[in-house]
């Protein structure tokens, strides 16, 4: 035997062809070759995004982060600010598009809005039948009251019977005006002397305020 040193042979790359053959369902699919090296231990059709996408960022010099995702809002983006309803001007058509309010609801707050002689605050609508106070939030911010158009009474010329009418008044208090302002001094007949003098509570008063004058 002899001692002689002989030289191993070189290493070559390793190589290996995997064939997929069939899905995750067990079906036959179509047959795909990829190669693998010791060089390039990942299948050379599945390249990492994230270091694709890192590398061109370096090459072009750019700071952003690799992973950008694409402006969908255009630049000439303007928000649409929903409109509020005035509820003494509205119509059914206008009041069906608050969350909540069917045609129902709305011809209910038209009829209301006619009895009272139009809307204060929007809190009014509380009193309308079938609007409790969990519907009334869900459109709260997109109504207002503008107090201008709300119908008013003269409290020193209106007569029992138009007093009475009123949703706030009716036919007792009505009357307990009429004789308090037969019987006080003209200039003297105001809310505020109503209050004094015990004919009407001070939330009455309040209320029937935005009525009269």
């Amino acid at each position: 035997m002899s001692n002689r040193y002989e030289e191993p042979p070189a290493i070559t790359p390793i190589k290996s062809t995997v064939t997929a053959r069939q899905g995750m369902s067990g079906a036959a699919a179509p047959e795909e070759s990829v190669t693998l090296t010791q060089e390039n231990p990942v299948p050379d059709k599945q390249e990492r995004p994230a270091t694709v996408l890192q590398e061109k960022s370096r090459e072009a010099g750019d700071i952003v982060p690799a992973y950008t995702k694409k402006r969908l809002i255009p630049d000439d983006y303007q928000p649409v600010i929903p409109v509020k309803i005035e509820l003494n001007t509205a119509d059914s058509a206008e009041l069906v598009k608050l969350y909540g309010i069917g045609p129902y609801y709305a011809v209910n707050i038209i009829k209301y809005r006619e009895k009272l002689g139009g809307f204060a605050v929007p809190e009014q609508l509380l009193e309308v039948t079938g609007i409790d106070r969990e519907r009334l939030e869900g459109f709260y911010d997109r109504v207002f009251a503008d107090t201008s158009f709300i119908v008013r009474m003269d409290l020193k010329t209106a007569t029992e019977d138009q007093l009475a009418q009123h949703l706030y008044i009716g036919r007792y208090l009505a009357r307990c005006i009429v004789r308090y302002r037969e019987t006080a001094v003209l200039d003297s007949c105001t809310l505020e002397h109503l209050v004094r003098d015990k004919i009407l509570e001070s939330d009455q008063a309040r209320k029937i305020g935005w009525y009269l004058y």
